[in-house]
This record gives structure tokens, sequence and C-alpha cells, in this order.
């Protein structure tokens, strides 16, 4: 009997969670759009190239509207190594 009451317990807070998912998602998916840097109508942000120095650790070449840059990121933080304007 323990079973199924724990069961039963289990099943009722899946569907309450599951309801609540369905209930959320319309609202958060406007916002997902809103802030993905891809669908951005500017383009503001491109992403050069990604470049592996060790593990945990990259260069990352960017495009910040106009603005090249060169960023080491790693397990501790982010550094920029290079910052060049490309209006020129």
């Amino acid at each position: 009997m323990d079973f199924f009451y724990s069961l039963l317990k289990v099943l009722v807070s899946l569907a309450i969670v599951i309801v609540l998912i369905l209930i959320v998602i319309p609202y958060i998916h406007p916002l997902l759009v809103r802030f993905n840097l891809k669908s951005g109508s500017k383009g503001q942000v491109k992403i050069i190239s990604v470049l592996p120095l060790l593990r945990g650790a990259f260069i990352v070449e960017l495009e910040i509207k106009g603005i090249y840059m060169v960023i080491l990121i790693t397990e501790r933080g982010a550094d920029v190594i290079h910052r060049d304007s490309t209006d020129t």
C-alpha cells in the first residue's frame, strides 16, 4: 500500500511540473529569442574564430560593433589580448 501511495505522489508531482512547464514556455520563448545573439537584426556580435590552446583555454576572435577583439578565455576568467577598430 505504501508503494502505491508513493507512486501516486510521484505521478501527481510529475503532472504538476509538466503543467507548469507547459504554462511557462510561451512566456519564456520570446525572451530567449530576443536575447539570442544569432537572431539579432543588426548582427552586432560576430565570432570570427575559436582556437583551442590547452585544456580549458581558448583564444576567441570577435567583432563587436565594428571593433575587432582577441580574447583569451580560461577556466579562471577572460582577458582581452588585443582590441582594434575596423572603421579605419
